[in-house]
């Protein structure tokens, strides 16, 4: 049996323990809309706020759990034994109005252990590589100066997900959700206090890769 939107909440709020409060700022419907679907079963709510809950419930936040450590490999220096090397360019996506970039290079790579990179995606690793977040558009997310892994092979937009976008001639990391309008898409930053979601259409928009995985300083 497909779940409702309201056992698909419920069992969100359930699995994640977080409050009523939290998921309203995580998904910019109210929290009176949002506690009123909570309490009261049979009830709906609308359209664009159904969308904005679907993007929110996603799972699609990637995994940054358990990471190990990671050696960081200089051009020239030979790998560790046994990893895989993710190149990490001197770019910057904004989580935050838009970051332009206008020539990338490769500043260094990242040894991964290929268990685990295994874990984080099945498919060809050619295309992967890392860049970094500066904004707070993306809190709580993403913050300010993490990481994150680009697969460049996954650009269908037509799925929602978080992905590094290039619109107004700007790289952003953004999660995409659907549009109540034909060839368009809901564009949607997780501090929604500060940064609505922007309804784009889809050809202004160009997906660069979806982000899989995230690393933090600490």
């Amino acid at each position: 049996m497909t779940k409702t939107l309201r056992d698909q909440v419920l069992e969100y709020l359930s699995e994640t323990g977080m409050t009523v409060a939290e998921l309203s700022r995580r998904s910019g419907v109210s929290y009176d809309t949002l506690n009123k679907l909570k309490r009261r079963e049979g009830s709906s709510t609308s359209a664009e706020n159904a969308e904005l809950l679907r993007a929110a419930l996603s799972p699609s936040t990637p995994p940054r759990a358990d990471t190990p450590a990671l050696q960081r490999v200089e051009p020239g220096d030979q790998p560790p034994a046994d990893t895989a090397l993710v190149p990490v360019y001197d770019v910057e996506a904004s989580a935050g109005d838009g970051a332009i970039v206008d020539e990338e290079y490769e500043s260094h790579s990242l040894a991964f252990p290929p268990a685990y990179l295994g874990k984080i995606t099945k498919g060809p690793t050619d295309k992967l590589s890392i860049i970094s977040v500066k904004g707070e558009s993306m809190e709580p997310t993403l913050l300010d100066d993490d990481i994150v892994l680009l697969d460049g092979h996954k650009t269908d937009i037509s799925y929602d997900g978080l992905f590094v976008l290039r619109f107004n001639t700007a790289l952003h990391v953004k999660r995409i959700g659907r549009s109540a309008k034909p060839d368009h898409i809901m564009v949607i930053s997780d501090n929604r206090d500060l940064y609505p979601p922007l309804d784009m259409r889809i050809s202004d928009v160009t997906a660069v890769g979806k982000v899989l995985w995230y690393g933090r300083k600490v």
